[in-house]
């Protein structure tokens, strides 16, 4: 029955894991629906006067965004699942291409918001996180440490799925709160700047952790 138990953990934890995987799918499908219309339809109707100006650097914060987000899925899957192989390796690689043209140019729209200091600041620290945490991923497997590559792997993902979560968070609230015309004055695109990433890798850092701990408790008891 002890024999046992490792595979029974190991198949609640895939399924828990496809659970999780497939909430977190529909919510980037929503995001790139919503978002399709920059990729598809080239032209200041599209984008508006804010964004048009400012086109060269949308386009490609966007395609590496999405990108990131949907190869990253794949990555956690195989990733936390022990599917480490060919494919694993190609998608890690097309992972951090598509985190560096996205952080880069994201760093570009940051630094041209009109105005808005708080606002820019939030947007601009959260690529410093996506940097930090990807950068810190690939050091990791260079340096064969896998666990540690797993879990700044989560983070780095958590990081890169602030593109939804910022996206709806806002709306939500927008539901809730009254935001003035100006958008000088919109705190909740303020807020969201900095919470669509702190809170979330704050929030699963202990998650991270004690996952660490009870992997460590169960080898030192084997």
């Amino acid at each position: 029955m002890n024999a046992a138990a490792p595979a029974v953990r190991a198949r609640n934890f895939r399924l828990q894991l496809i659970i999780v995987l497939a909430v977190l799918a529909a919510a980037p499908l929503w995001f790139v629906n919503s978002r399709l219309h920059y990729l598809t339809d080239y032209s200041l109707g599209s984008y508006s006067d804010y964004f048009w100006r400012r086109r060269t650097g949308l386009v490609p914060h966007l395609v590496g965004g999405i990108v990131a987000i949907t190869v990253g899925l794949a990555q956690i899957w195989l990733g936390l699942s022990n599917r480490v192989n060919t494919l694993h390796r190609v998608l890690g690689k097309i992972y951090g291409a598509a985190v560096l043209i996205g952080s880069l140019a994201g760093f570009y729209l940051a630094l041209t918001i009109p105005g808005h200091l708080p606002y820019s600041a939030g947007l601009f620290m959260l690529d410093v996180a996506w940097v930090v945490t990807t950068g810190m991923a690939l050091y990791a497997i260079r340096t064969r440490r896998i666990e540690q590559h797993r879990e700044w792997m989560l983070r780095s993902y958590i990081v890169t799925f602030a593109f939804v979560t910022y996206r709806l968070l806002s709306d939500w609230l927008r539901r809730w709160i009254h935001v003035p015309e100006d958008p000088l004055a919109d705190d909740v695109d303020t807020l969201m700047a900095w919470a669509c990433w702190a809170m979330p890798l704050l929030l699963a850092e202990p998650l991270i952790q004690l996952r660490s701990m009870r992997r460590h408790a169960r080898a030192t008891t084997a």
